[in-house]
């Protein structure tokens, strides 16, 4: 068999493939729609149970999950697709969905990449992540933990998307120069697991550290009214950030041992460092309109300009004449458009949920039992929940979108403020530990140093570390912020 007919009989089987899946997804859509739903809607509006429109828009984010799971339908096209597919199953209107849709998160994610390319076009990533590695003095164990803190740090400022991707070249890098064996090399699994780990820890230090954390609040709001500002998530992420990374990278050293005692090729980075020499323009430029962003950011309880606002101001910022560190040529074919349509689909289908009382009735039936529990009871189940439905689900806006109501449902059954549950699923959401199928360790899974079970192997006592820590900060930090 040619090579032209192999791959023609493999676009084949992949098209029927996709064929199955897409009648498969009509059937389950016809079945969960069709089930039994006897809640009703009173005149002014107050939903008792499960309604039969509450039933349909479960049955579409059903849909939804599975196909952005197989990619039946290009991720993209299926986010806008489930949009109006609202409006033709009756669940909602195509103006609410729309509105739901291109929400202040949406600009927000579009923001953010902005503001991670001007971030690596000014060259200032790169300085960070040579000076950090020179720092190690040749120990392994000292690099990966550099690197880990420099990814962390960025990451909890800039999305963990591309805080990852800033970091792992030069972890990479290291790893080539020392010889390591693809799949067999301790360090390789060390360096190339920590960074995505870092990233992903590092993007809750604050509500700009992942798209994830934005689409939290603004279902948080949409679903209960309820505002949690930047101050009140960093004043509980921060100090996450900063316990959990050390214990995560202690960890990872005593499951993966480095089997090199000192690297080689520090002096080649060390040169390379030094031929930076001096900050430039393009770099000063960043760092002052960062440093702007961030006071903003953490006075937003003092002048009420809301983060996606701000951020976008920022953005803006970049493309100015005389700053020039962005040019629309540049950065268009370089934004990720399938995760930001895939975080105005999710928020939008989430809301509908709550709209319709699909997410009360969920919460009711689902987690009704644990109304009498302690808040302590409640924030430890919530967070070993939602690290372990990444196995399942590992969409994380479709996480967001599907528990965010529910959880402000089942705190208005338990007397509590909706964000007491919300928040620490917003957080746990990121800790995606377990398999390398978000799209932050897919950036250096893609290299090819580790497996599946490597990554789960090394997931599992970060998990741990993360259930603890998490639960008992937010715990212990949650009333003085005002969450209980």
């Amino acid at each position: 068999m040619s090579l032209g007919t192999e791959k023609a009989a493999a676009g084949m089987s992949a098209a029927k493939k996709r064929g199955i899946w897409f009648i498969a997804l009509l059937v389950i859509y016809f079945i969960v729609s069709s089930l039994p739903a006897n809640g009703t809607t009173s005149p002014e509006g107050v939903i008792t149970g499960l309604t039969p429109v509450g039933l349909k828009s479960i049955a579409l984010m059903i849909v939804a999950v599975i196909c952005w799971i197989t990619e039946v339908i290009p991720i993209a096209i299926a986010s806008i697709l489930f949009l109006f597919l609202q409006h033709v199953t009756g669940i909602m209107a195509a103006g609410p969905a729309v509105a739901n849709f291109a929400t202040p998160t949406f600009i927000f994610v579009l923001s953010s990449f902005f503001l991670a390319f001007a971030l690596s076009e000014s060259g200032l990533s790169k300085r960070i992540s040579l000076k950090l590695t020179v720092l190690s003095k040749g120990s392994p164990v000292k690099a990966a933990l550099l690197l880990m803190a420099g990814t962390a740090i960025i990451s909890a400022f800039i999305s963990d998307v591309p805080a990852c991707a800033a970091f792992f070249p030069i972890g990479l890098a290291m790893i080539e120069k020392n010889g390591c064996k693809i799949g067999q090399s301790n360090f390789a699994k060390l360096v190339l697991i920590g960074i995505p780990f870092a990233s992903l820890i590092g993007g809750v230090g604050t509500p700009a550290g992942s798209s994830l954390n934005v689409l939290t609040l603004s279902l948080l709001q949409s679903s209960a009214n309820v505002v949690v500002s930047f101050p009140q998530w960093a004043s509980l992420g921060i100090p996450m950030v900063i316990i959990i990374t050390p214990l995560a990278w202690f960890a990872l050293t005593k499951v993966f041992k480095p089997e090199i005692d000192t690297l080689v090729g520090i002096e080649d980075i060390k040169k390379e460092y030094e031929a930076l020499g001096p900050f430039n323009k393009q770099e000063a430029k960043f760092i002052t309109i960062f440093v702007i962003l961030l006071i903003v950011w953490f006075t937003e309880t003092i002048h009420k300009v809301p983060l996606p606002v701000s951020a976008t101001i920022g953005a803006a910022v970049f493309f100015l004449p005389g700053i020039d560190l962005l040019t629309w040529g540049g950065t268009k074919n370089r934004i990720g458009w399938d995760v930001i349509l895939l975080i105005g689909a999710a928020n939008s289908l989430g809301t509908s949920l709550w709209k319709t009382g699909a997410a009360p009735w969920i919460a009711e039936s689902v987690l009704g039992g644990l109304t009498s529990a302690s808040s302590l009871t409640l924030i430890l189940a919530i967070v070993i929940f939602t690290v372990l439905i990444h196995l399942l689900v590992p969409v994380n806006p479709a996480i967001v979108s599907i528990l965010v109501p529910t959880l402000c449902a089942l705190a208005v059954a338990s007397g509590l403020n909706p964000a007491a549950l919300a928040v620490p699923m917003g957080f746990t959401v990121s800790a995606a530990f377990l398999l390398p199928l978000d799209p932050v360790p897919l950036i250096t899974y893609q290299a090819g140093y580790y497996s599946m079970g490597d990554y789960f192997k090394a997931g599992v006592p970060v998990s741990i570390i993360w259930t603890i820590v998490v639960t008992a900060g937010l715990f212990i930090l949650g009333g003085p912020i005002g969450l209980f």
